[in-house]
This record gives structure tokens, sequence and C-alpha cells, in this order.
């Protein structure tokens, strides 16, 4: 059996911080206010009936800093420089990647360059590995793909690496958690 392919693929642009991926009202020192009392008109036996629009399985494009630990997604530009949005779908449907973990590279200097960030990216991703399949990265048939801040999103603040899992060749539904591939 092959090693498991490690590749690296960069987020760009901006900063994100794990707060900030939080909803408005859940991030630390946020006052919830409640919402106003609407009035709702009486029902009528004549009331038309109100059709719900189906939620699309077809991947959307979603912002890399609006994807979150659990979120799935479809195929992307590997290999790009520079990653701004990447197509996430229910995790219900046929998909290549989970963001199994989320974590921020602890360093606080200077970019300290593309290979040393995707290393430390690579690392993040190995150890978490096992907690979430149950076996070792290097004995697993899956694959990792760290996705990890560029030279410009280090200098804004970002240090927020996204594990994503996969099975080469293989589209996944639900979850790879506790799989002991």
């Amino acid at each position: 059996m092959l090693g498991p392919l490690v590749v690296g693929a960069a987020l760009s642009l901006t900063a994100c911080s794990p707060e900030m991926l939080l909803p408005p009202a859940l991030r630390p020192g946020a006052e919830v206010t409640p919402a106003p009392e609407v009035e709702t008109p009486e029902a009528t036996s004549e009331e038309t009936p109100v059709e719900t629009p189906e939620v699309p399985i077809d991947p959307e494009d979603t912002d890399v800093f609006d994807i979150f630990l659990g979120d799935c997604l479809t195929e992307f530009g590997e290999g790009e420089d520079e990653i701004s949005s990447v197509p996430k779908i229910d995790c219900a449907e046929p998909h290549v990647y989970e963001v199994y973990h989320v974590e921020n590279i602890e360093d606080s200097g200077a970019y300290p360059g593309e290979t040393s960030v995707s290393d430390s990216a690579q690392e993040l991703c190995e150890e978490a590995f096992e907690p979430f399949v149950g076996v070792d990265y290097y004995s697993s048939s899956l694959y990792v793909l760290p996705l990890f801040p560029t030279a410009a999103g280090w200098e804004a603040g970002d240090r927020e690496v996204l594990c994503l899992i996969y099975e080469p060749d293989v589209d996944t539904t639900g979850t790879l958690a506790g799989s002991n591939r």
C-alpha cells in the first residue's frame, strides 16, 4: 500500500479566527436582544397553501472563511496557490471532503514561509486524525488535505488550519468519524 498522499492547499487573503466563525449572538461578550413581538393575523379557512422551496443538493460556492468543523465539500481547485471559495454541500449527499478538525497554528511571528506553514498544518491534521477516524493515519486508507493561510492571510492575522479528510477516488456519504478505515 502506498503511503497517504499529502497535499497542501492555501487559504487566502483575510484573517479568520474561531470566534469569527461563530454567529454574532454566540461570540464572547455578545449581548442578545430579544426579538420584537410580531402580531400574527388570525387564520382563515380560505388560506392558500404556501409552497416550501426545495433545498438544493448541488454544491454552493462558499467563502473559505465560512467553512466550519463538520462541513462537507466537493471537488475544488487543488493545486491552486490560493483558494478563496469552495463548493460546500450537505454531508448527507455524496461529497469528497469533510472538515474533521480546525486549529490555529501557534506562531505569532512573521510568516515563516509556505513550506513551514504547510508542514505545521500537516502535523496538526495528522495529530487529529486518529481520534477522529479511530486508526493511525499511516495505517489508514484515508487521506488528509490541510488548508492553511497564505503569506497575505498570515500578515492579516490568519493562523487557521482546516483539516479535510477524504477517501481517494470515492465519494463519501455521511461522516468518516469512527470509520476505522
